[in-house]
């Protein structure tokens, strides 16, 4: 996979609850892109230009648009329980409580697979 679009996936993957909490609140043409985002993004397909125009952002700016959190601001993680992508497509890193059920992937549904 292309760098650029790994880094994509990690960003669209990492913030994709809150993006469909945010479409679902625009007009429906967004919803539709964002299903058809979601669509290749999980057939592993290209998905930089759909996020661009998405997010109406350039090339450059899309994964920063998604992944403009502060350092230190999200949740903070246990060294010994971090998952990972199901099939190692994106690098993004999950957590889960102590002993809690594995997380699941926001694209597919699937566990994420220890690290």
């Amino acid at each position: 996979m292309d760098p650029a679009e790994r880094i994509a996936l990690t960003a669209l993957c990492a913030e994709l609850p809150e993006l469909r909490a945010e479409c679902a609140r625009q007009p429906a043409d967004r919803g539709r892109l964002l299903d058809r985002v979601e669509a290749e993004a999980r057939a592993r397909r290209p998905i930089t230009a759909l996020l661009e125009q998405l997010l109406g952002a350039p090339p450059d700016e899309t994964v920063r648009s998604l992944s403009s959190r502060l350092p230190g601001s999200g949740t903070g993680r246990a060294d010994e329980e971090l998952f990972g992508c199901p099939d190692g497509a994106c690098d993004r890193l999950a957590t889960t409580d102590p002993a809690g059920p594995p997380p699941r992937c926001p694209l597919t549904g699937d566990r994420l697979k220890p690290r």
